[in-house]
């Protein structure tokens, strides 16, 4: 199922989004937002693990979440080229115990060139995960029906999420993710493809296979990303508070077609992507 164009944003209301910091509730005052995200930062400048936020604290609300998320971004001071969009399959929630939607920063710093080397040490618990990419042309808006968020659509992409997880074990629940930069680590850019009326209409079809060094691993669609990757912008376009909006020459990533999987040092993980998106996409772990 494809965006309803007239009733656009509004129709995305079946899936349950995480609060943004405007929307913090009285009680959620009660929690040192100061102190979690100076724990967020030593956890990643460490880098180390620690127990989730959610096991220690009463109240950590995602609401919470989201405002430890951007003050540990003001103290990394990086540059933001766009968002990551977590959760968006459905496939993973039982496995991760996350049943809805988050996001994070893309920063300039966590770019990197397709076929080039990914040093893991020191990333905590690294895994990879294959992705449609949406390149923003000009800056969507709330309310926009289905054919004027296309519009704003310049290029689309494949690409690999690197993702982390300060929570040992990768368990945790949606708020702690949120904090930890919606385990936001590297994203690896494949070649762009213009945003053709044809494109856009068939990213829910985009096939990919994910392989280990040469031996497949799992396979997945566009369809996987909520409903297909536009599904997931208008989505991410109604959840944003107005502090941070999206703006046009802006990414959004939008969210593992399979599993995520761990990788190792000596490993080349690769992706053979089909449809509208027709491309091969690989990198390398030292």
């Amino acid at each position: 199922m494809g965006l309803d164009p007239e009733r656009g944003i509004a129709a995305r209301q079946s899936v349950t989004s995480p609060a943004e910091p405007g929307n913090l509730a009285e009680e959620d005052m009660t929690v040192d937002i100061e102190e979690q995200t100076r724990r967020i930062c030593a956890a990643l400048d460490g880098p180390h693990q620690i127990p989730p936020l959610t096991e220690t604290l009463d109240g950590f609300t995602p609401a919470l979440a989201y405002e430890v998320a951007h003050r540990v971004r003001a103290r990394q001071a990086r540059r933001r080229v766009g968002r990551k969009v977590g959760f968006t399959n459905r496939g993973i929630w039982d496995e991760y115990g996350v049943h809805q939607p988050i996001w994070g920063d893309i920063s300039a710093e966590s770019l990197l060139a397709a076929g080039t080397d990914a040093r893991l040490d020191p990333v905590l618990e690294p895994r990879i995960e294959p992705e449609i990419v949406l390149g923003l042309g000009r800056a969507p808006e709330p309310g926009m029906d289905a054919a004027a968020l296309a519009a704003c659509i310049g290029w689309v992409a494949p690409g690999f999420e690197i993702v982390q997880s300060v929570y040992p074990g990768w368990s945790f629940a949606a708020a702690d993710t949120i904090a930890q930069q919606a385990m936001h680590q590297w994203m690896v850019l494949g070649d762009r493809v213009p945003a053709t009326a044809e494109t856009l209409s068939g990213l829910t079809e985009v096939s990919v296979e994910l392989y280990r060094s040469g031996q497949l691993q799992d396979g997945g669609t566009g369809l996987n990303a909520l409903d297909g990757p536009l599904d997931v912008l208008a989505h991410l376009v109604g959840i944003l508070d107005p502090e941070h909006v999206l703006t046009g020459g802006e990414m959004v990533s939008t969210g593992t077609l399979t599993g995520a999987f761990l990788v190792a040092p000596g490993e080349i993980w690769s992706a053979r992507y089909a449809g509208v998106i027709d491309a091969a996409l690989s990198v390398r772990f030292v």
